[in-house]
């Protein structure tokens, strides 16, 4: 394995700037946050100050970090990266400002009411809360996450298209040159893509990670080089961020076995393993302490519905002893009731305080043992309704263009926080039912291609097709990363709590740049003149 040894350089000019703005944090930070500072007033307010406080130093690194990246960008990287993530930038930075504050539905206003206090939001896993905090000191104001998480974005961007031409060493013509640079670009300017990017939820940022962290792996492979020493913790990041990628913790260590031949990156594998087990342990402790199995129970409310419905139906003495212990957690006659109404389980779940009952974790344990029981004595009913949302997932959480004419709780403590308000409601309306297919006259219409774009399905398609490509081909690691990705859809087909295209993004994304980089291969292939440019 080929390792390129970079020395680190330290700019000090940064260095004083990073410090500067540090200092200045503390009076920006008035602008939004509500957090205590130098408080000894009381014990509560103590733990509040050392809390500040050490958030505060954790915010010093990060800008040493950033100030001393954004020099080296400047002056050391590479042509492509910069005009690649610049460009990318300035065109989200333009939607951004159409549709300033950006895309808020429902979840992310407690999560941004949370990290003005430096609270986590374990619901929407605490590295949620880690992201709007320091995006909210570095920009402090709601749409500063947005900002925060498009310059990411485009950075990441920036680097799959450096790391595409990279494994291309030789030169093609201009006129050729500029039909890859738009093949590798056309995935990151689908609507889906540039939607979801004015979105401050996880799938936004853990998407672009992923694809991040499996892109990085195949060019490992490709160009026999050592994996980079921060792909570890992206990895990490990857595995905690979202639950349905917990088998990251699995496949992640396999890769580089494999990459390694068994024993080259044992150390890579051990970090790894440390830096999941560090991020882990907070996510299920604050989870359990706050919302306890609630989360966990939103994973099965959705086919528990037409399940309860069958074996009521069925009604033998086993079904009602299964029906006796799912009582235990959920109410059976406010299930049923539902089901008469036409009522999904998420819905009961949000809209029915009787639905839930106070149960213990025995009785929960009991709950779901029950509830696999239903599940195969009642298969077709169960994949009849998984099917149906899978087909159907192509949802999109609340009506954000209400965002600043309706009286909803969330909107109004959302418009009391500086710059939230949109330059212009009219075009904030009009950009986002544009991007998000809808007829100008109502947001609820969709036009006739909404649900096939807003679709996870071709791109499932896409990453079966191209698997079966790289088996014929016996092309194994690429494949194994193609199934990487694609295990994920299996758990969320199993799990999905509602229709929501969110879902199933990260796949959505994958999918496409797949789809994009094999268009590619096959241009450098015909400008090569030869058979060696064309394979994965």
């Amino acid at each position: 394995m080929k390792q390129e040894k970079k020395g680190l350089q330290l700019y000090k000019t940064a260095l004083v700037i990073s410090c500067v703005h540090f200092l200045l944090s503390f009076w920006t930070d008035n602008f939004i946050f509500r957090y205590v500072v130098f408080d000894f007033s009381s014990a509560k307010n103590i733990v509040k100050s050392i809390e500040t406080c050490g958030v505060k130093l954790v915010f010093l690194f990060l800008l040493i970090a950033v100030w001393q990246g954004i020099f080296y960008v400047c002056k050391k990287a590479d042509k492509t990266f910069k005009r690649v993530a610049f460009g990318y930038f300035l065109l989200m930075l333009v939607l951004l400002l159409l549709t300033w504050p950006g895309i808020w539905r429902m979840d992310e206003f407690g999560i941004l009411t949370s990290a003005v206090q430096l609270f986590p939001h374990f619901w929407q896993n605490y590295i949620t809360s880690v992201f709007y905090i320091y995006a909210l000191m570095l920009f402090p104001f709601p749409a500063g996450v947005i900002l925060v998480q498009i310059i990411c974005i485009s950075l990441i961007i920036a680097r799959l298209v450096t790391l595409c031409l990279s494994a291309e060493p030789e030169q093609i013509g201009k006129k050729k040159k500029s039909l890859c640079y738009l093949l590798m670009l056309v995935p990151f300017l689908l609507l889906p893509v540039l939607d979801s990017n004015l979105y401050p939820m996880r799938v936004s940022m853990h998407a672009f990670l992923e694809l991040w962290l499996l892109a990085e792996l195949y060019f490992n492979w490709k160009k026999n080089t050592m994996p980079a020493w921060y792909l570890p913790m992206l990895a990490a990041v990857v595995t905690v961020w979202r639950t349905e990628a917990i088998y990251y913790v699995v496949c992640f260590p396999l890769l580089l076995l494999w990459m390694g031949r068994g024993k080259k990156y044992r150390k890579q594998i051990l970090l790894y393993l440390m830096c999941t087990v560090i991020l882990f342990v907070p996510q299920k402790l604050g989870e359990k302490i706050t919302s306890g199995s609630q989360y966990e129970l939103t994973s099965v409310v959705l086919p528990l519905v037409p399940l309860v419905e069958a074996t009521h139906e069925t009604d033998t003495a086993v079904d009602r002893q299964l029906l006796a212990e799912i009582d235990k957690v959920v109410s059976v006659e406010v299930t049923l009731e539902g089901a008469r109404e036409g009522k999904t389980g998420i819905n009961l779940f949000w809209s029915r305080p009787d639905f839930q009952r106070s149960y213990t974790d025995k009785e929960f344990a009991s709950f779901k043992q029950a509830y696999y029981k239903l599940i195969l004595r009642y298969p077709a009913v169960f994949l009849k309704e998984r099917f149906e949302t899978f087909v159907s997932s192509t949802g999109l959480l609340e009506n954000t263009t209400e965002l600043f004419t309706e009286s909803v709780p969330n909107y109004i403590t959302f418009r009391q926080y500086p710059l939230s308000s949109p330059i212009s409601d009219k075009t904030r309306t009009a950009v986002i039912k544009g991007l998000e297919l809808r007829t100008q006259k109502d947001y609820t219409q969709k036009l006739a291609v909404t649900d096939l774009v807003y679709s996870a399905l071709p791109a499932v398609l896409i990453l079966l097709v191209a698997s079966v490509i790289l088996l014929i081909r016996k092309k194994w690691l690429p494949l194994f990363l193609l199934l990487t990705a694609l295990v994920k859809v299996p758990l969320v087909f199993l799990t999905a709590p509602s229709r929501l295209f969110m879902y199933y993004y990260s796949v959505y994304l994958i999918g496409y740049a797949v789809l994009f980089y094999s268009a590619f291969l096959l241009t450098q292939k015909k400008a090569k003149g030869s058979k060696t440019g064309g394979g994965l």
